[in-house]
Parts: structure tokens; sequence; C-alpha cells
């Protein structure tokens, strides 16, 4: 039989926690979405203020490093542009490169992503990170 560990609410949950508590008064309004080891959401979340396409972007993100089980500016940097490849190449219009996204582990397994959008690139990412920090699995 075949077994899987996916992300659950209560991770999200303290992901988001952790974000909304880290944001200061220079952040933009943010997109966050948290996606299961699939891609698919298990927490999505746009502050008042955030464009839409925000959460469209974040979802990207957290899709593509749930199901290529890599950070996205990684995936940009070794396979885009190292290897002088386009999204198209992957078949999936979901793919993204934009920096944000980030894959979480549980115990060496990809068991989901987290990406965020909303600021410069760098910040989402720093914020995905303290998301992730505080769900508090084994990396």
């Amino acid at each position: 039989m075949f077994q899987r560990e996916s992300i659950g609410t209560e991770e999200a949950e303290k992901a988001r926690d952790a974000i909304l508590e880290a944001l200061t008064d220079t952040d933009n309004p943010i997109a966050l979405v948290i996606a299961d080891d699939r891609g698919l959401p298990v927490l999505l979340y746009r502050e008042d203020g955030a464009p839409a396409r925000m959460l469209r972007r974040a979802r990207a993100k957290a899709y593509t490093s749930a199901n290529l089980g890599v950070n996205t500016v990684d995936f940009r940097d070794s396979e885009i542009k190292a290897k002088h490849r386009t999204l198209s190449d992957w078949g999936d219009p979901m793919i993204t490169s934009l920096q944000g996204g980030i894959a979480i582990r549980n115990n060496g397994a990809v068991v989901g992503g987290i990406a965020m959008s909303g600021n410069t690139t760098i910040r989402d990412e720093a914020l995905a990170q303290i998301g992730l920090d505080a769900m508090g699995l084994e990396k």
C-alpha cells in the first residue's frame, strides 16, 4: 500500500500566524498560500488591499515548490537560467520561476509548499521562511 505524508491545516495555521506577526508597517498587503504535497491549497490568505493577482502568484509558487520539491529561486537558477530552458518545457501552466516559494519538508520528504506575494521577492521569501520555521517540522 502506498502512503504519503502531507502538510495539514494545523501546520498551515501556525505558519500563517507567524507570518502575520512578522509583518511590519512597511510591508505591502500580502497573499499567502500553503499547499499540500501535490500542490493543492491547504490555506489561502489575502489581506485587504492585496490585488487578486498576488494570490494567483503565491498559489503558483507554492504549487511549484510542492511539485518539484525545490524552492522556486533554486528552480529558476538551476533549471531555467543555467540550462536555458523555458517554463513551457515542463508542460504545466501552473509552474513558475518567481522567487518566494519554498518546499516544505518533513524528515527529508516533501510534504508541501509555502509561498508569499505582495512585497519584493526577497521579502516574500523571508516571510515564507518565517512561516516554515513556525511549523516546527524536521527538515
